[in-house]
This record gives structure tokens, C-alpha cells and sequence, in this order.
């Protein structure tokens, strides 16, 4: 029996870096017959370089080796997500674009450490609040009723119009934000309707999944951010993928065949839409953008939080005359008016190099295994459907951002608060 469960881990971590392995191939290949053949003009050239080519794979073995690969934690599935989405992408710019080794072996060293604590550190102990039914559902009610309550009043009755998706652009453009609804508005499609969607479906309330997927819906139509549409497909894909086997493998192997699919779709019908979003815009962008924010601060000085809340509490002062996200775009896309954001690792080493992006580091290792904590006793798949945009948003934004205006604090106060449920109450929504 010993010998029977030995083999079939080993089985499953094959599948892994089998899935993995052939991910970070397929990378390389729509890097240079899809990247760099249509966005030549966004500086995705190639300068390639085998011996980067090579130690490329170096880190990709290292890391697998780091990685945690306990399934029934919901930060592993998180972490090969980041590794995925993150780190792989970087792997191949590093060598098709000849690259920072420095920079590449800084996020390295980071994220394995990242991978080692949170396999290593001990979960720590969650109390729980009596109240925490009503507090919840509270919270959910009144910032549901007024961000559609002034979307609404403020907008008008939302038309059909973003159904056709050339005039995307032209509604966001014209979209009224009355007071707060900047951050609310992102709250409640990042975070309240998605954790709706996530319970919702686990249990099985029917009613409760069409109401807040209807929700979501009209989110879109009033604001038309096209990830709004995509949110509650992906959160019922990734809970439904996660009740099989091997679901790490299953991810691994899932990147693979949305990367070929995407490609073939541009090849078949020479449309852009699929492949850049989930190709150009999910993978690449994020990775380019961090290899541009090191370039720059390399050269200049560092933004020391001084463009955030913790810059005005230290009184730093910001060193630059534009916005530092227009700025990056205006110096490598001659595009002063787009917000070239990054996730994590670009703004760490922005704010205060390689410091920073320990100090990143040790945070997001922090956030995992309260996490891990706080959901151990709840339905792995629903905690991650939960998650999923959240955790994935720090490829494309500041930690800190997507903390406090992005949501990802409120998040997992509402989670805390959901795990303290009687689980009287859960077992009623399954009826």
C-alpha cells in the first residue's frame, strides 16, 4: 500500500513537470511566431541568446524542485499559478530579448524563498468571531445595493451596447464614477461577486449563483471591462477541475493547451482577439513591463513608496514629473498616456531594488499562509475560486494596490469571516 501511494506521487509530479516543461516550449514557440511577429512595434524584438536559453532552464529546474506541490493546500495551486503566469514568461523574454541575468536571478532567488516558508512555516491559529454570519452577509448587502445603486442613478439603465466589443473603449471612456466607486466598483466584481459565485456553486443555491453571476453581468454592461465576463467562467472551471486528480498536472497541462488553442485561433482566422488577451496581454505584457521597471530604476532613482500611502507617511518625496506608470510607457512605447502597470516583482525592485522585492516577498508569504490558515477547514476548490483573480491581479499591479484599492484585504477579512460560519448555515445552502 506504502509502495502503491509512492508511485502515484511520483506519477503526479512527472505529470507536473511534464505539463511544465512543455508550457515553458510552448512559450518559447508563440514568443517568436506570434509575439514577436505582430507586436515587433512594442518592443517585443528578439535578440536571442543561447547560453540565456540554456540557464533558463537551470532556474525552470531549480524552482520545480522549490515548488510546493502539496495539493490540498490552496497556496501551492497559487504558487504554481504566479510561476506559470510570472515567472515562466520572464524565462522567455530573458533569452529571446537577451535580458537582465541580474535582475532574472534577484526574482529567482525571491521566489523560491517564497516556495520554501510556505512549505516549511506552520499554519497558525484563526479565531473565530461569533457574529461573523451576520457581519458577513451585512458587508456583502450594503456594498451590493450601493455601488449598483450609484452605478446605476449615475449611468442610467445599462444598454446592450457592450455586447458588441468594438465599442468597449468607447463606453469605458464615458463611464460616470460617482464618489468611491473607483475602488467599489472593482471590490465588488474582484471580490463580492466572485466569492457569491464561488459559495454559491459549491453548495449548489442555484438561485444565489444566478443572481450574482446576473450581477456580474451588469457590471459589465455599465462599465465594460472585459475580464468582468470572464471572471465567473473561470471561477466554475477552476472548482470544477479541481474535484479531479492530479489537479496541479491538470493546471500545468490546462496553460498548454489555452496557449496552442489561442494560436491556432489567430492562425486559423487571423483574429488578434483571443491570442492577445491571453497570450500578449495575460502572459507577456506583465513580464516585458518588470524587465522595463528594472532597466529604468537601474539607471535612475528609486520611487521609495513615495507614489502611495506609505510615501505620504514617510514623507518621501516623489522623484519624477508623471505618473510613474505613464512614465515607463512614455520611455519604452513613446506612449505617455497608457498606464504600463506590473505586478509585484517590477514595483518592489521600483520602490527600493532588490529590498524591496524581499520585502514583497515576505508579505505575499505572509498573505499564503494566513491564507492557508484561515481556509483549511473549508472546500479547497471554493477558497481557490475565491482567490483566483485576486492572486492572479499581482502580476499586473502593485502588492500594496491590490491590498488595499484592488481588494485583496477585504477579501480575506470576508473569507475569515465566511470560515466562521456555523457550518449549520453552509449545510443550508446546500438545499
Amino acid at each position: 500500500m506504502l509502495n502503491k501511494n509512492f508511485y502515484k506521487i511520483k506519477k503526479e509530479y512527472f505529470y507536473l513537470f511534464l505539463g511544465l516543461l512543455i508550457y515553458k516550449f510552448i512559450l518559447d514557440f508563440v514568443y517568436v511566431n506570434f509575439i514577436n511577429k505582430v507586436y515587433v512595434y512594442s518592443n517585443f524584438t528578439i535578440d536571442f541568446n543561447n547560453l540565456k536559453y540554456m540557464y533558463s532552464f537551470i532556474l525552470f529546474f531549480l524552482i520545480y524542485i522549490m515548488l510546493p506541490k502539496n495539493n490540498k493546500k490552496v497556496s501551492s495551486i497559487i504558487i504554481l499559478l504566479h510561476f506559470m503566469l510570472m515567472i515562466l514568461p520572464m524565462f522567455t523574454i530573458y533569452a529571446m530579448k537577451n535580458e537582465s541575468t541580474i535582475f532574472l536571478n534577484m526574482v529567482c532567488f525571491c521566489f523560491a524563498i517564497e516556495c520554501f516558508f510556505v512549505r516549511k512555516l506552520p499554519l497558525i491559529k484563526v479565531y473565530k468571531t461569533k457574529q461573523s454570519k451576520y457581519i458577513f452577509y451585512a458587508i456583502v448587502a450594503v456594498l451590493s445595493v450601493y455601488v449598483y445603486s450609484s452605478m446605476i442613478v449615475a449611468n442610467g439603465i445599462p444598454s446592450l451596447d457592450a455586447l458588441n466589443l468594438t465599442n468597449v473603449y468607447n463606453i469605458r471612456k464615458n463611464v460616470n464614477y460617482p464618489f468611491l466607486m473607483n475602488y467599489l466598483v472593482t471590490w465588488q466584481a474582484k471580490v463580492i461577486n466572485p466569492m457569491m459565485i464561488a459559495v454559491s456553486y459549491k453548495y449548489n443555491n442555484r438561485k444565489t449563483l444566478i443572481l450574482f453571476i446576473g450581477l456580474q453581468f451588469i457590471l459589465y454592461l455599465i462599465t465594460a471591462h472585459k475580464s468582468y465576463l470572464f471572471i465567473p467562467i473561470a471561477i466554475i472551471i477552476i472548482m470544477y477541475l479541481f474535484n479531479k486528480k492530479n489537479i496541479m498536472s491538470i493546471i500545468s497541462f490546462a496553460g498548454v493547451t489555452g496557449c496552442l488553442v489561442s494560436y491556432l485561433l489567430y492562425e486559423l482566422t487571423s483574429s488578434l482577439t483571443i491570442a492577445s488577451l491571453f497570450i500578449r496581454r495575460l502572459m507577456f505584457v506583465p513580464a516585458q513591463l518588470k524587465y522595463f521597471y528594472f532597466d529604468f530604476i537601474s539607471k535612475n532613482e528609486y520611487l521609495l513608496f513615495s507614489s502611495g500611502i506609505i510615501g505620504k507617511i514617510i514623507n518621501t518625496k516623489y522623484p519624477y514629473n508623471m505618473r510613474f506608470v505613464n512614465l515607463i510607457s512614455y520611455v519604452y512605447y513613446n506612449d505617455p498616456i497608457t498606464a504600463a502597470n506590473t505586478g509585484y516583482l517590477g514595483t518592489g525592485y521600483a520602490n527600493l531594488g532588490f529590498s524591496g522585492i524581499i520585502i514583497y516577498t515576505a508579505l505575499i508569504t505572509v498573505i499564503l499562509i494566513i491564507i492557508d490558515s484561515i481556509g483549511k477547514k473549508l472546500d479547497n476548490s471554493m477558497v481557490v475560486g475565491i482567490l483566483l483573480f485576486s492572486m492572479l491581479s499581482l502580476n499586473d499591479s502593485d502588492l500594496l494596490t491590490t491590498l488595499l484599492t484592488g481588494g485583496l484585504l477585504l477579501l480575506i477579512v470576508l473569507l475569515y469571516l465566511y470560515a466562521g460560519i456555523d457550518k449549520q448555515v453552509i449545510s443550508k445552502n446546500k438545499s
